[in-house]
């Protein structure tokens, strides 16, 4: 997991719902950044679209596997 998706993840940690450039602001990625580490997080089950357009939701799965990885990146 790279330092982008384990900051995306901490934006949306715990139950925040989050669009794209609010995640990019919370997080201070790059759109490019964000919108990769996004892609990538969705693909692995980490986090979810919601039914809200363009909003961003982290899963279990996703909670784990933050509070799992942190660690490494604090």
């Amino acid at each position: 997991m790279t330092p982008a998706e384990i900051s995306v993840l901490t934006a949306l940690h715990p139950d925040h719902t989050l669009t794209a450039p609010q995640i990019q602001q919370s997080a201070a990625l790059t759109s490019h950044r964000t919108r990769t580490a996004l892609s990538h997080l969705e693909s692995r089950g980490l986090i979810t679209p919601t039914h809200l357009r363009g909003r961003y939701r982290i899963t279990p799965r996703g909670r784990l596997a933050l509070l799992t990885k942190r660690a490494r990146f604090s």
